[in-house]
């Protein structure tokens, strides 16, 4: 999500997608965009409650300390906003077979159903492995191909549920979130 919205041009009419409107209005936030290195150290600190040596290189004590306190206090829409931008594109499977591999890891932990909603893809080459499973590229997909750790997979899954999913989703994403913020 880069903060725009793609629109497709229907003679001279404009169709703009359903979701990335949603995607866009559940995470807006104000204030300077996160480096790639605050974004990592975000990650880690959701995801193992300590930032990796990659970032504790980069980041002095005193912008760790500060980062831990901005993510406790931050709305979970600015967070996913944060973290997600640049990182998330939406996608459709051929068919509900091939929709059913990625059905998020953290669905059942969520309390959602294994079968519907949102499906989601994390990987380091996130584009080369949405091409390798016949992913096309949909504005209004029904799966978010996140690039991102496999270490860090439960965070995107939740923050990509947050941004994208219905509203079951985006209510259990959320309580996970705040969850995890709460305990950095």
């Amino acid at each position: 999500m880069t903060g725009r919205i793609v629109a497709t041009k229907y003679g001279s009419s404009h169709a703009f997608s359903q979701r990335q409107i949603q995607a866009l209005e559940r995470t807006a936030h104000r204030g300077r965009n996160w480096t790639d290195t605050v974004q990592m150290a975000a990650l880690d600190l959701l995801a193992t409650k300590k930032t990796s040596d990659l970032t504790n290189a980069a980041l002095s004590s005193t912008e760790r300390s500060r980062l831990k306190q901005r993510i406790r206090s931050m709305d979970v829409g600015a967070l996913a906003g944060q973290i997600l931008r640049g990182r998330v594109s939406l996608r459709r499977a051929a068919s509900d077979e091939a929709k059913s591999r990625f059905v998020a890891a953290l669905a059942s932990e969520l309390g959602l159903s294994a079968g519907g909603g949102l499906g989601v893809l994390v990987a380091q080459d996130a584009s080369r492995a949405a091409r390798r499973a016949r992913l096309g590229l949909d504005d209004s997909g029904d799966i978010a191909v996140v690039e991102g750790d496999e270490v860090h997979q439960r965070v995107l899954e939740a923050l990509a549920l947050y941004m994208y999913g219905d509203a079951r989703e985006c209510s259990a994403a959320t309580h996970w979130i705040a969850s995890a913020q709460k305990h950095i």
